[in-house]
């Protein structure tokens, strides 16, 4: 009888305790599907997911270095560029991606045809915050080598000058995008199309402009340098691109 009592007591002692525990268990596993279904309604996909970019870039340049390649102040460049989102927490996530710029310009310069061209080559490190489904913020900080090459035709010179050089750069910019469709949630199409605009300060630092004739090693005619100092295209900037993600 005592064995019984005994079994009978510690089976009333724990179920007082193995509920909640059950409980607590439960509520867990429910939270943990219910908070990310909320963020998803909240903020929309924010998954791994890639996204590729094109669009424009327009930079304020105000370096004297740039007066013989423009009758203005502003380089505008076309941008390619593809990331992918690797962390996301709530409405907050990170996309670090690659991109590329190219962009020319022409003037004259001493009464000669003189041209400037730019590649630049990107690492950008965005972090985003989603706002809705359909609009996120970001900001970005981006790491950059530029090449920049300058042509200058004289019809008197044996060959034209010219000069080119890798410079580094750095971009901090803020901006926002928008979803631009589909926007129905029953839509199973993994393509989302988004439209996207950033401002901020591009850093470069500058190059020598000091130009050499275009001739080969071995040839017997001497043309002397040309020196037009040197140029940073550095500058606030302006970017406005069209996005998809998959």
């Amino acid at each position: 009888m005592r064995l019984r009592s005994r079994s009978s007591l510690e089976r009333a002692v724990r179920r007082p305790f193995l509920s909640p525990v059950l409980f607590a268990a439960a509520l867990g596993a429910s939270l943990s599907v219910a908070l990310p279904a909320q963020a998803e309604a909240l903020y929309g996909s924010r998954e791994s997911f890639w996204q590729g970019q094109v669009g424009m870039r327009s930079t304020f340049v105000t370096d004297p270095g740039f007066d013989p390649f423009a009758t203005d102040n502003v380089l505008t460049t076309f941008t390619l560029g593809v990331s992918r989102t690797i962390f996301d927490y709530e409405a907050f996530s990170f996309a670090p991606g690659l991109f590329w710029d190219y962009g020319a310009r022409s003037a004259t310069a001493r009464g000669d045809a003189a041209s400037l061209s730019s590649h630049r080559l990107a690492l950008a490190l965005e972090g985003r915050y989603h706002f809705a489904p359909w609009a996120y913020g970001l900001v970005r900080l981006t790491p950059s080598a530029i090449q920049q090459s300058a042509v200058l035709k004289d019809p008197l010179a044996a060959a034209n000058f010219v000069a080119s050089a890798w410079n580094f750069g750095f971009d901090a910019s803020a901006g926002a995008a928008f979803l631009l469709g589909p926007h129905a949630d029953s839509s199973t199409s993994p393509v989302r199309w988004w439209l996207a605009a950033e401002g901020g300060y591009g850093y470069a630092s500058s190059a020598s402009l000091l130009m050499h004739p275009d001739l080969p090693p071995d040839d017997p005619r001497r043309t002397g340098d040309l020196n037009l100092g040197r140029l940073a295209l550095a500058g606030g900037f302006f970017r406005l691109y069209g996005s998809v993600t998959f």
